[in-house]
């Protein structure tokens, strides 16, 4: 019987049976050399249902060439037990806020070992707070001004520091007001450091304004360590000093509201440097602590709060208190008096809480 099949639908069905064969022809041969394949040839590997690829999680963050994992920390420097006893008070301040990395304590090489108070204290430290990280280190001393800041050089071991990736260092002649782990995540700088808003005028360029040294984020690094070490030691200056002689130029700039609060600001009359860039807006005392993270105790000629002090001293520091102060919504009446008087009154709780056991 012959089948009447249109050409066209001929040419269909002699395309698709030769487009099968050729299908056929390449699978046999790919199961063939599957089959053939060698002991030791290479195999990737294979997920089974129980494995699973890492979690983004759980990936160590990369920070620099040197530190696969970044560490950060709190540095205090300490060379009498005043200002250890400062720096005990602002770690345990951290501690209270919830600030959750490293304490470093600097103190003096003699405080190593021995009899002396300071051997003591540390000796001390060591068994009451064994997360403190306590870091001997050499005295750096200028011989200019007045001895309350003679050691003030000491504060630049910090720059050794390179077991951690970045280290916040501040005065011990500071309280700390809230947690300030968030500036560890501030952009990469060797050095970044507040102006010191109170010596700079509003008209002052800013590549000729002042830097601070009571506050220092630093990227420890021995070179820069060695560098400024012998720029101390060579000038006899003063921390502020150095600091504005070798990073004026390059130094990252931390905005000074918050971290750079001076206790003498609640005497001032006039705020528009420290509200600086903001100075139409009104100054309010309680809203000032209550933003700030740190406040650096700056009275002068008022002793500091751990030297003993007059009557008529304390109250020719005081702010004043206008006899036409009202309270508002936002602010009790005579606001700064009492945000001043109550640092120094925290300092005093907190040193008897805190201090006791630098004189066991």
């Amino acid at each position: 019987m012959q089948l009447n099949i249109p050409p066209r639908l001929l040419r269909v069905v002699a395309g698709c049976a030769a487009g099968t064969l050729v299908l056929v022809l390449t699978l046999s041969i790919l199961i063939q050399k599957r089959d053939d394949r060698s002991v030791g040839s290479l195999d990737l590997p294979a997920y089974s249902e129980n494995r699973t690829l890492p979690a983004l999680t759980e990936q160590k963050p990369h920070w620099t060439t040197e530190q696969l994992e970044p560490k950060f920390a709190y540095v205090q420097y300490a060379t009498d037990l005043d200002y250890l006893c400062n720096a005990i008070i602002n770690f345990s301040q951290l501690r209270r806020f919830g600030a959750r990395h490293d304490l470093v304590l600097i103190h003096p090489k003699a405080w190593e070992e021995g009899n002396s108070k300071g051997a003591k204290a540390i000796a001390n430290i060591r068994i009451k707070h064994p997360h403190i990280h306590l870091r001997p280190m050499e005295v750096i001393s200028t011989q200019k001004g007045d001895s309350t800041w003679r050691d003030s050089l000491t504060k630049f071991q910090a720059f050794a520091l390179t077991e951690w990736t970045r280290v916040l260092a501040f005065d011990s002649d500071s309280l700390v007001l809230n947690n300030m782990d968030h500036y560890f995540l501030s952009p990469l700088a060797p050095v970044a450091v507040p102006r010191a808003y109170w010596l700079n005028e509003k008209s002052t360029e800013i590549a000729k304004q002042v830097l601070g040294s009571h506050v220092m984020l630093i990227e420890p690094n021995m070179a820069r360590y060695k560098k400024i070490i012998n720029e101390a030691l060579q000038s006899g200056d003063f921390d502020m000093e150095v600091i504005n002689h070798m990073f004026k130029d390059s130094a990252m700039i931390l905005p000074h509201r918050r971290i750079a609060l001076l206790t003498g600001e609640f005497r001032s009359k006039d705020h528009s440097k420290y509200m600086a860039p903001d100075e139409d807006e009104e100054w309010n005392a309680m809203g000032e602590v209550s933003r700030a993270f740190l406040v650096h105790f700056s009275d002068w000629p008022l002793p500091k709060p751990w030297k003993s002090r007059t009557k008529k001293q304390w109250e020719n520091a005081l702010p004043d208190c206008p006899a036409d102060d009202r309270e508002t919504e936002d602010k009790p009446k005579c606001a700064d008096r009492m945000m001043w008087s109550g640092f120094y009154e925290d300092y005093d709780r907190l040193k008897g809480q805190e201090c006791g056991i630098l004189h066991e």
